[in-house]
């Protein structure tokens, strides 16, 4: 075998859960508050988000589909274009806010639910 990953739908799948995982635990550590004031409990969820991001664009091309054409890829895709290209002082927090305690949970159950995995 030459090294090569066999299934890379799975595996950007299996890192994208890792990283929903991780955002649902920093949420969870923290509140609207924290977010609010704490500028690197914010960063570090801007960067988990990122990452999130790069694993659907991993995930769609490994299907041979446009990331953009597939829910909910493209809209985690789409918010890291936004996270890792503008500055600071210009990103929509509010959005990041809302993304981060209304939709990783329901982000995570879409792709436990594509990998078959419970809990």
């Amino acid at each position: 075998m030459s090294g090569a990953d066999v299934r890379p739908d799975r595996h950007a799948l299996i890192e994208l859960d890792a990283l929903l995982t991780e955002i649902i635990a920093l949420r969870d550590e923290g509140d609207g508050d924290r977010f609010e004031h704490d500028h690197r409990y914010r960063w570090v969820l801007h960067r988990l988000w990122i990452a999130a991001g790069n694993e659907a664009l991993a995930y769609t091309t490994a299907i041979g589909r446009p990331v953009m054409a597939v829910e909910p890829w493209n809209n985690l895709y789409r918010l890291r274009n936004d996270l890792a290209h503008q500055r600071l002082p210009d990103i929509d927090d509010s959005l990041v806010r809302r993304i981060t305690w209304m939709s990783a949970d329901q982000l995570r159950d879409q792709v436990r639910q594509v990998l078959g995995v419970t809990g």
